[in-house]
């Protein structure tokens, strides 16, 4: 039988055409996905960083009760402590706005922390580095400058220097992570050494029951606080106005209290809302009028 040319050229149109293999789209798929990773990658640093996990803070035991100006009223001591500092310009500007004493703690390599420390320091407020630890879990990064006991003294004691000179204007430092650092007293008092030498005062932030840094600070004769509340680790609302009665109960208990927050819009947001409410209760106050052994 013979063929028509018709017929031959239609046949060969269809050995001609390329059909797609069964993975084609799926490939195309994911690079697009990859490429959208690697472009959120290159991004700067967004303003919330992980959170290191914590446990819950015990009743706040001092030694003894922070001195007060004969003049100060009758009322209990509210100091909140804002963290992570320096790496969102707008939002870290509106804490800085806030109608309250808070206290700032900046990130020692932070874009925005020479320029925003600065500010915070001319409106009057505390200014603390906001020291990175290592942490237990190794599988989070506390970002550049980080301390690790593996360390050797030279290399920590470079690094420790550069992170409190990167922060202008800075009158005390608290722990950024550091679960596992600050449960070793060896390493507390390598740095707190250097702190004590330019005469900062130290804060705990308590991301762990076992720290002792609160305690080597003390027994160092460094004047120090330790964190009692983090109004934010569950960055919800709700959650946010919860931890902040809890803050003005554990300071009518207390007669002073230590609450830390990050530079989150909902953060931010309840705290405009809330602190004319704390007021009423309590007295809001920089972080240095809260430190024991001053």
């Amino acid at each position: 039988m013979v063929r028509s040319r018709s017929s031959s050229k239609k046949i060969l149109k269809k050995k001609g055409r390329i059909t797609p293999p069964g993975l084609f789209w799926p490939i195309i798929a994911l690079g697009i996905i990859g490429a959208i990773v690697t472009l959120l990658y290159l991004l700067p640093l967004p303003f919330r960083l992980p959170f290191e996990e914590f446990d819950s803070a015990p009743p706040i035991v001092r030694p003894s009760e922070p001195s007060r100006p004969e003049s100060a009223a009758p009322m209990p001591l509210v100091a909140i402590l804002i963290d992570d500092m320096g790496n969102n310009f707008r939002i870290n500007n509106d804490f800085l706005k806030l109608d309250a004493p808070l206290s700032f703690s900046f990130l020692p390599t932070a874009p925005y922390t020479p320029k925003l420390a600065k500010k915070a320091k001319d409106l009057g407020k505390d200014v603390l580095i906001h020291l990175p630890l290592e942490p237990i879990n190794s599988m989070i990064d506390p970002g550049p400058g980080v301390l690790r006991l593996s360390m050797d003294f030279d290399s920590m004691l470079q690094i420790l220097r550069k992170d409190l000179d990167a922060v202008p204007g800075a009158i005390g430092v608290n722990n950024h992570m550091g679960s596992k650092f600050t449960k070793s007293q060896r390493g507390m008092e390598l740095i707190l050494t250097e702190i004590k030498r330019r005469g900062l005062f130290f804060v705990d932030s308590k991301t762990t029951h076992d720290s002792v840094a609160y305690v080597t600070a003390r027994s160092m004769g460094i004047p120090a606080a330790e964190r009692a509340v983090f109004l934010d680790h569950d960055n919800k609302k709700e959650s946010i106005r919860r931890e902040i009665k809890k803050m003005v109960k554990l300071s009518v208990d207390n007669g002073c209290v230590l609450a830390i927050g990050h530079p989150t819009s909902n953060t931010w947001r309840v705290l405009s809302e809330e602190l004319p409410v704390v007021r009423k209760s309590a007295s809001i106050v920089p972080v240095h009028k809260i430190l024991v052994g001053q």
